[in-house]
């Protein structure tokens, strides 16, 4: 098959890591695969060099345009990308580019699948229209969990499936009965977005420090929305705690730098199916995590099982969490221990095979729709 990819870019989130691992797995097997995409981001994913990638955004020159005129723009541009290459199927990841696909793509025979990644009540719920659209000209639709699938129409839900994120193939996956010798770190990863809610886990630690002094919290992630950034930064200089919270930026070696750490967490108020997290269980890592919707955490965690689960920005159950697993580390060892038996669900090759028999399947229908 001939698959064409279409999202933003290929920055470090979620859906740029998938889209990295599916194109990298699907031209390994013989099938030719592009990626339009509408900007480079300052870091991006890798891919395999058989991969082809399309840039297919605005020149230097038409940003000054209006906001109105921009967006047209990128709907010309994706379409003749798109009636230029022939694919057999287009896929598309997040809101926005679910959308401009669903639109560019008005009138052509080519099948549209399109992938929810995130809270369908924060990315979809304010573009009624735009969904409507999406909905009608999807052949089919890849949800993260349940709770998402649940917000859309019946006839999207029909012709949907929910598929787990693939665990990167170059991830290093400890052996069963290794313990780690835990640094007095704990960690979280994700981009500095108001969404990810670092200020909770922040402000969460900053009482902690105090009973705990040899503990440091780091963070790891890009820091896409620059004035929180500099927001948080402020909170920590101001309370006297730059030695003890720590930026740690972009982390090419991410896995071995965070594999010994005493405790990962997650404080994000809505997530799809948060990559981080699975990581860091795959690891053996002892993990708190608010039980954020649209329900992806709840579908890997189990509460005092293979981590614990608090309420979404509940700083005083946070804080709780976290001193239960620092002063329970046999207890935390063991969560972080049972949470590893997740490979399961997330092994590359099982998860990338089913991505296929999908579109294999969306493929076929197309051609006895047309």
């Amino acid at each position: 098959m001939k698959i064409l990819f279409h999202l933003n870019s290929m920055g470090r989130g979620g859906a740029e890591r998938v889209v990295s691992i599916l194109s990298s797995a699907f031209v390994r097997q013989g099938h030719e695969v592009l990626i339009a995409t509408l900007w480079k981001a300052k870091k991006e994913y890798e891919v395999d060099s058989r991969v082809q990638q399309r840039h297919i955004g605005l020149r230097d020159t038409e940003e000054q345009r209006g906001r109105i005129a921009k967006a047209c723009l990128r709907y010309v541009r994706l379409r003749r990308c798109i009636q230029k290459e022939k694919p057999d199927i287009v896929i598309s990841f997040c809101n926005k580019a679910n959308f401009r696909s669903a639109l560019a793509m008005i009138g052509m025979k080519i099948p549209l699948l399109v992938s929810v990644r995130n809270d369908p009540q924060k990315n979809y719920a304010p573009y009624k229209i735009a969904t409507k659209i999406m909905e009608h000209k999807a052949a089919g639709c890849v949800f993260q969990t349940p709770d998402a699938k649940a917000f859309f129409s019946k006839k999207l839900q029909k012709k949907s499936q929910i598929l787990f994120n693939p665990l990167s193939e170059q991830y290093p996956i400890p052996k069963q009965g290794s313990i780690q010798e835990r640094k007095k770190v704990i960690v979280t990863v994700g981009r500095i977005a108001r969404q990810k809610n670092h200020m909770l886990l922040i402000q969460s630690f900053a009482k902690l420090c105090d009973e705990f002094p040899a503990y440091q919290l780091n963070l790891y992630g890009s820091a896409d929305d620059v004035e929180l950034y500099n927001q948080m930064k402020t909170w920590i200089v101001s309370n006297g705690l730059e030695e003890r919270i720590r930026f740690m930026g972009v982390e090419e070696d991410l896995p071995n730098k965070i594999a010994n750490a005493a405790l990962f967490v997650l404080p994000s108020d809505y997530e799809g199916m948060p990559n981080a997290l699975i990581e860091a269980m795959v690891l053996g890592l002892p993990v708190v995590a608010t039980d954020c919707p649209c329900g992806g955490v709840k579908m890997f965690v189990e509460n005092n099982v293979t981590g614990l689960l608090v309420s979404v920005g509940d700083s005083v159950a946070l804080r709780e969490a976290i001193r239960y697993m620092l002063t329970h580390t046999e207890e935390a060892e063991q969560m972080g221990k049972r949470a590893r038996s997740i490979i399961d669900r997330v092994e590359p090759q099982i998860v990338c095979e089913k991505w296929l028999e999908y579109i294999y399947t969306i493929v076929e229908k197309s051609k006895t729709r047309f």
